[in-house]
């Protein structure tokens, strides 16, 4: 039996996570630490390696829910949505790290990164723009800026 209220503070059932109040972003800090971080991209890295697309957008889901702005996270889901032949969602992941990238003032998109894109806009059926993207990866690998003549 419990004889007062602390004792009963101490055996009551902890409150689910659900229901308490989620504090704004800025006020908190991260569930998860830069070890945590590293090791699960570390293992989104090599679900993707062995064909484990779903596995590896689980856990990054996880990292960017936690990290939103996270660069290496952005990428690697970008990759996995592609894997997974999600192509809006790994536009929506690009998008966000096009954003950041211009936000740092960081110069022209990388060419993997616009082979990557035109390979999620073939997914997301926008195969004018997917063309027009990678012929900008094509000139980018070049080293020269796209012209009519790579299209053909």
């Amino acid at each position: 039996m419990l004889d007062s209220e602390d004792d009963a503070a101490l055996h009551a059932l902890p409150v689910p996570a659900r229901s308490r109040p989620v504090a704004a972003s800025h006020e908190r800090s991260p569930l998860i630490a830069r070890e945590q971080r590293d090791l699960l991209c570390a293992l989104a890295y090599v679900a993707l390696g062995v064909g484990d697309g779903v596995q590896a957008v689980t856990l990054l889901d996880l990292v960017l829910r936690e990290v939103p702005d996270d660069a290496g996270a952005l990428r690697l889901m970008a990759y996995a949505q592609v894997a997974t032949g999600d192509g809006m969602r790994a536009l929506q992941a690009l998008d966000r790290l096009e954003d950041l990238r211009s936000e740092a003032e960081d110069g022209e998109t990388p060419a993997p990164l616009l082979l990557l894109r035109s390979q999620a806009l073939r997914l997301a059926d926008r195969l004018e723009e997917g063309r027009a993207t990678f012929r900008r990866f094509v000139a980018a690998r070049r080293g020269r800026t796209p012209t009519r003549e790579i299209a053909a």
